[in-house]
């Protein structure tokens, strides 16, 4: 049911979609990714760097949290 009128509704943005009278010029999508790349990397890298002090951090707030002793 819900799936359907999901469907319904996108095809009906679809369909009735005003047009989009806007210009980018090719070299701003490649300045966009130079911006955009190195801070996906930089981020990508401190979270897996970080990602074993991170969870022990969040499981030994949950455990203080909770009450129960550190092991």
């Amino acid at each position: 049911m819900h799936r359907t009128v999901l469907v319904l509704l996108l095809g009906a943005l679809l369909v009735f979609a005003p047009p989009a009278h806007a210009y980018i010029d090719p070299n701003a999508g490649g300045l966009l990714f130079q911006l955009l790349a190195p801070l996906f990397a930089a981020a990508v890298g401190a979270w897996l760097f970080l990602r074993r002090w991170i969870s022990a951090y969040f499981r030994s707030l949950w455990r203080r949290l909770k009450g129960q002793r550190e092991e």
